[in-house]
């Protein structure tokens, strides 16, 4: 029995487009969240696994450095996915890695100009 994606898709995700990029980068954000405290507690980085393990309650400490990371990395992503939206990646030039939001573009700017006369009269 094989279930389909676009079934789970479809039953669990939001039907907004912009709701459902929300909730798919949300959880990518938590997903990466939980790599860096896995990869924080198996490389006992600042001897922070030793002290926890020692603590008389370790769950606030965790809880705390989950939650902090857990927040920034999911408004990270989240951000990155949201100034992206109107990014055209196709227009990229030969072998270039940038977007094409990146590439520069000049465009006029109108410009009311005065006439010498009006300037002169208006300095006196």
């Amino acid at each position: 029995m094989t279930v389909k994606v676009d079934a789970i898709a479809k039953r669990f995700l939001p039907k907004d487009p912009f709701f459902r990029l929300l909730v798919v980068n949300s959880m990518a954000g938590v997903g990466i969240s939980g790599l860096v405290v896995g990869g924080i507690f198996y490389s006992n980085i600042g001897n922070l696994t030793v002290l926890i393990r020692g603590d008389d309650n370790p769950l606030v400490p965790v809880l705390m450095l989950v939650a902090g990371l857990v927040i920034t990395l999911v408004s990270v992503v989240v951000g990155s996915a949201i100034m992206l939206l109107g990014a055209d990646q196709t227009k990229g030039g030969p072998g270039s890695k940038l977007p094409a939001m990146f590439e520069p573009r000049l465009e006029p700017i109108p410009v009311k100009a005065e006439t010498a006369r009006a300037h002169r009269r208006e300095v006196r």
